[in-house]
């Protein structure tokens, strides 16, 4: 129904979920997506309530890529109108790596050549049986070079098998992709976002707001710095954090927990 958004956002307990809805269409990368994506991140990193996001599709795809007819067109088309749309897409990316708040994938099912990019740029995945990766640039005459993937993919699964799977177009499964490494664990469709939830709560429960944010600006920054550059920012963050009321009360409790 194109009179339902394109992207459903919502907040409760602390879990917001951020959900591809346009499953009669299998939830394709539109040309608006990057913008409501990014107004997305942007609703839900502003809200202090908000720890983590969960993303998943509707139906029976995760998200079916580059949108036939309007992205990824026949006839010749402006350079610098598919230059924007592509650096749109991009700075989601970016978004994504850089937001304060931990993304969990929930894979529903199929993730298609940039819907493979968007769950290879959250934080963790998991994936119901019926999930794929289809790495299928080359079948549309197209790089495999998109939406971060030559850079996410071999942090993943290394430089050879991501060699492998991007220039064979390759299809990888949801237990394939567990023991590669693309997927945490692997549930039943009707458990997957019940798993989700779980180990969004867990995240909740393991550190306040800010310290989970500083957890994974580190984790970005580690991979592309060197150890000393790494140490150096865990150090400052650390201070920084060691100051904080989370920290003080947190500590108390733990101190406290015998008495």
């Amino acid at each position: 129904d194109a009179s339902e958004p394109e992207i459903l956002v919502s907040v409760e307990a602390g879990i917001g979920r951020i959900t591809l809805n346009r499953p009669e269409i299998r939830n394709p990368l539109s040309l608006d997506f990057a913008e409501a994506m990014n107004a997305a991140l942007d609703q839900l990193e502003d809200d202090p309530e908000c720890r983590v996001i969960i993303l998943t599709g509707n139906g029976s795809v995760f998200c079916g890529g580059a949108q036939l007819g309007s992205v990824l067109v026949e006839e010749e088309v402006e350079a610098e109108w598919q230059y924007l749309v592509l650096r749109g897409v991009n700075r989601m990316v970016k978004r994504m790596r850089t937001l304060d708040l931990p993304i969990i994938a929930a894979v529903n099912g199929p993730a298609v050549g940039g819907g493979a990019s968007l769950a290879l740029a959250c934080d963790v995945a998991i994936a119901a049986p019926e999930a794929n990766y289809y790495f299928a640039f080359g079948r549309m005459g197209a790089s495999g070079a998109d939406m971060g993937c030559t850079y996410l993919l071999p942090r993943l699964v290394g430089t050879m098998r991501a060699a492998h799977l991007v220039l064979t177009g390759a299809t990888v499964g949801a237990e394939e992709g567990r023991e590669l490494g693309l997927f945490t664990e692997v549930v039943p469709a009707d458990q997957l976002q019940a798993a989700a939830e779980q180990m969004a709560q867990a995240m909740i429960a393991a550190s306040p707001r800010r310290a989970t944010a500083f957890t994974k600006m580190s984790l970005f920054r580690g991979e592309t710095t060197d150890l000393e550059t790494c140490l150096e920012y865990e150090m400052i963050a650390q201070n920084y954090l060691f100051r904080g009321d989370e920290h003080k009360d947190r500590l108390s409790a733990f101190l406290n927990r015998k008495k």
